[in-house]
């Protein structure tokens, strides 16, 4: 994967606010991406984010996907900080996601240190975030953020995601955000095995989907599946919405 290439085509593929006529994805780029954080957030974030730059504790990663390509499973928080793409204006969208469309339920698939759920949780506080991570030790660090912040509203899971999936009976999700095991098929079957958990109008982020080949392969099918009716390359990420009721479209969203 020749990332430089790839973002030289996105960005020239790419669209901003006044070259998108879908009316959907015209209100998520000119009013989704134009929420500002909240100032008090902010600070608190920075205060966090400090501290985890220079967090050079090691902790014991139990990896269930295919890995890191560069870390071993002895890592430093601040290793774990550096490569966390849910900061800088990934993290920012996610916040603006939760505050724009106000899900009652958020699903994520890969807890990290909890920046995701945190830029969920402050979004909207009256969301439930339920986010699913198997490494013990990670979670443990992510539910001390948790608290960190008075994230109060974060149901942390300690289980795989398809063990997740396979004992789930609760309410159906609004958002869903896959962050983890970095498999194009593992991807499509956690996309399948979410269907009865999921409606017509949830959203799904998907991250790292120029991570690996295996990746991209995936979300250049599911691009072109008939079960997603828009689909939003944002370079790092990927959304879907099924959205039956649209014409089936594709996106490059500038971000």
């Amino acid at each position: 994967m020749n990332l430089a290439l790839e973002y030289i085509k996105y960005r020239w593929n790419s669209k901003g606010r006044h070259g998108t006529h879908s009316p959907f994805v015209y209100d998520f780029v000119d009013k989704c991406m134009q929420i500002s954080l909240d100032e008090n957030f902010l600070e608190e974030r920075e205060k966090l984010f400090k501290s985890l730059k220079s967090d050079n504790r090691a902790i014991t990663i139990e990896d269930f996907g295919v890995g890191s390509k560069k870390l071993s499973n002895e890592r430093q928080i601040s290793q774990l900080f550096k490569t966390s793409s849910s900061k800088g204006k990934y993290g920012n969208l996610l916040y603006q996601l939760s505050a724009f469309y106000k899900p009652k339920r958020i699903l994520e698939f890969g807890t990290s240190l909890g920046i995701g759920s945190i830029h969920f949780s402050k979004g909207n506080s009256d969301s439930i975030i339920v986010t699913v991570e198997a490494c013990r030790a990670t979670r443990n660090e992510a539910l001390g953020n948790f608290s960190k912040l008075n994230c109060k509203n974060i149901e942390s899971i300690h289980t795989t995601f398809s063990s997740f999936l396979e004992s789930y009976s609760g309410e159906k999700f609004d958002i869903v955000f896959i962050d983890g095991h970095h498999d194009g098929t593992a991807l499509k079957n956690y996309l399948e095995l979410l269907n009865p958990h999921t409606h017509n109008d949830t959203l799904f982020i998907l991250d790292d989907i120029r991570w690996s080949n295996s990746m991209f392969s995936a979300w250049k099918e599911i691009c072109n599946s008939q079960d997603y009716h828009v689909t939003m390359d944002l370079f790092r990420m990927g959304i879907i919405l099924k959205r039956m009721q649209q014409v089936k479209e594709h996106f490059v969203v500038t971000i």
